[in-house]
C-alpha cells in the first residue's frame, strides 16, 4: 500500500472519529475526497497540539506552509488553552514612542535618515574616537 493511501485511510479514520452521531448527515453530504481533506486537517491539528513542528508534520503528511499556518491560526483563535499553553501568541507590551520635539534635529534625522546619512556617519566616527 502506498504512503498516500495509508495517509488517506488515516485521515478518513480521523474524520469519522471526530464526527458525532448527531451530525452524521454531514458525512453523507461530503464526498470521499472532502472527508479525506477534513481528516488530514484534523490530523495536522492533532500534531500541532502535540507539539510537532511544521517540518515533522510535513515529513509525514506533505502539508503546504499555508495550510499549516491556517490550521495553527485557527487553533490559536478557537482554543485559548492551546495558545496560552504553547505561548504562540506572546503579548509584547508596546513601548511608548520616544517623544521628540517637532522639527528638531533629532526628529528630522529620525524621519529622514537618508538625508542625514552623512551627519550620522560623522557622529559615529566621533563616538569611536572618544
Amino acid at each position: 500500500m502506498s504512503s498516500n493511501k495509508k495517509i488517506d485511510d488515516l485521515a478518513l479514520k480521523a474524520f469519522h472519529q471526530c464526527i458525532r452521531e448527531d451530525v452524521s448527515s454531514l458525512g453523507n453530504l461530503l464526498t470521499h475526497q472532502e472527508k479525506i481533506k477534513i481528516g488530514r486537517r484534523i490530523l495536522i491539528a492533532q500534531a500541532i497540539v502535540a507539539g510537532k513542528t511544521r517540518f515533522e508534520i510535513n515529513n509525514h503528511l506533505s502539508v503546504s506552509p499555508n495550510t499549516f499556518r491556517q490550521i495553527r491560526k485557527w487553533l490559536e483563535s478557537e482554543f485559548y488553552e492551546y495558545s496560552s499553553a504553547h505561548n504562540l501568541t506572546p503579548h509584547k507590551k508596546k513601548r511608548a514612542p520616544e517623544h521628540t520635539e517637532l522639527l528638531s534635529y533629532k526628529h528630522l534625522k529620525k524621519k529622514y535618515p537618508a538625508h542625514f546619512l552623512l551627519f550620522s556617519l560623522v557622529e559615529e566616527l566621533f563616538k569611536i574616537k572618544k
